[in-house]
């Protein structure tokens, strides 16, 4: 790279930084706060970045890569107020919360306690992930959003299976349009895609309406019994939706989740290190799990202990030091934590150009 080449690049990542400030900043503390957490305490139990809440257990479809139809692990919903208390720990740690389900919108007060994450509680970033059938039954919600992502695993209609997603897509589609006229801009919505032997053709077609739309693309392999399905690597189809998703993501075609260099890791069950505890997952009594949900343990409940650092330490005691689980489950926020963690620059770099 020559010297002209190169100060261009410095002058674009340099702009980035500004123009993405409170996002650069919380990064760089959370990364040097990590590194010592690593370098000087010998831990991989890394600072909180972002915390997950399973608002409900309950859903009203049945999709058939879903985790949480029959949790082993299960817990009660509690009442606005005590659910607003473990938000109010939670955000002692970290300014970033997703909800999650289940089916979010299946809680009657889903739109209150969003607005209080919001609005009381003052997270700078509030989630949601929903399969998209309840939104205009829930209007509040966009007003208190920052991001919301949408399941979405095929774009061909199947009435003769109404509890699947392609069984109720019509209202899917009519709802993202709603959430589309909703939102400040059409990238605050994500469409969220997992992959299987049945659907890679429709995923392909949900990557294509999502450039048309100006949605953000994410996608990650289905997982049965906590592994991936490895038999897609030997599928051409699979190979050639995976190379389209990262030739689209290099070029900056249309916003897709992840960098290129992640994106493969992801899609084609490549090595990495799992730093769970930095998207640590919530129940909705408060449990947390320790490390991470696939492996199911509870190491304490925030309305307890007080403190994710409590529950942590907790959970060490109990249960150990994190596993090298050796890459198994590949779950996008796993491989994001190995990334962010081994790989901060090149993912910082990549992320705010």
């Amino acid at each position: 790279m020559g010297e002209s080449e190169s100060g261009q690049t410095e002058f674009k990542l340099l702009r980035g930084l500004l123009r993405h400030y409170p996002f650069v900043l919380k990064n760089f503390k959370h990364y040097f706060q990590n590194l010592y957490r690593r370098d000087v305490l010998h831990t991989d139990i890394v600072a909180p970045y972002a915390a997950v809440f399973y608002t409900t257990h309950k859903c009203n479809l049945e999709c058939t890569y879903c985790t949480q139809k029959e949790p082993e692990v299960f817990s009660q919903e509690l009442p606005t107020d005590r659910t607003v208390a473990i938000f109010r720990a939670i955000r002692r740690e970290t300014d970033s919360i997703l909800f999650t389900g289940g089916e979010p919108l299946l809680r009657a007060d889903v739109e209150d306690l969003v607005e209080a994450a919001k609005r009381r509680i003052k997270f700078r970033s509030v989630l949601l992930v929903t399969n998209g059938t309840l939104l205009h039954k829930r209007p509040r919600l966009f007003d208190s959003l920052d991001g919301l992502i949408v399941s979405l695993d095929a774009l061909t209609p199947d009435p003769d299976n109404p509890k699947s997603k392609p069984g109720v897509l019509s209202r899917v589609l009519e709802n993202l349009q709603l959430a589309k006229s909703r939102m400040p801009r059409a990238s605050d919505i994500t469409i969220s895609s997992v992959i299987e032997e049945w659907n890679i053709t429709e995923v392909e077609r949900i990557l294509d309406y999502c450039g048309e739309q100006g949605f953000v693309f994410s996608t990650q392999s289905a997982l049965h019994e906590k592994l991936p399905n490895l038999r897609l690597k030997q599928n051409p189809r699979y190979q050639a939706l995976v190379e389209k998703i990262i030739e689209r993501r290099r070029t900056r075609r249309q916003p897709i989740n992840g960098t290129p260099k992640l994106l493969r890791t992801v899609l084609e069950f490549g090595d990495f290190k799992c730093f769970p505890t930095m998207f640590p997952r919530v129940y909705p009594n408060g449990d947390v799990f320790y490390p991470c949900e696939p492996l199911k343990r509870i190491a304490g409940n925030l309305l307890r202990e007080g403190s994710f650092k409590k529950v942590f330490a907790r959970g060490r005691k109990l249960y150990g030091d994190i596993p090298d689980c050796r890459a198994i489950c590949h779950l996008f926020g796993n491989v994001v934590s190995s990334y962010y963690v081994k790989d901060f620059w090149g993912l910082a770099g990549d992320s705010i150009r």
